[in-house]
């Protein structure tokens, strides 16, 4: 029951005695569904996430460009007028 790195191993007799339990083709297909509309949710957010990404590295690129731009001509204040 012993290989030779001392793993262990399942002897071939076990597989073909034993039962093996699977689903009913209808359950099956449904987990396929389930696991199909998971991923097609997983593929909208991960979209979600590199557009908030995008959106965040121009607002900071926006707000470092105002922030270290040269500043304009001071507007006079309306009510020292």
């Amino acid at each position: 029951m012993t290989g030779t790195a001392g793993q262990k191993r399942v002897p071939t007799d076990y597989f073909t005695s034993s039962p093996f339990p699977l689903a009913p083709l209808a359950e099956q297909q449904r987990i396929v569904a389930k696991v199909g509309e998971l991923m097609a949710l997983l593929d909208r957010l991960e979209a979600a996430l590199a557009r908030a990404d995008a959106t965040r590295a121009r607002l900071l690129e926006a707000l470092l460009h105002e922030a270290l731009a040269p500043a304009a001509e001071p507007v006079a204040d309306a009510a020292a007028c």
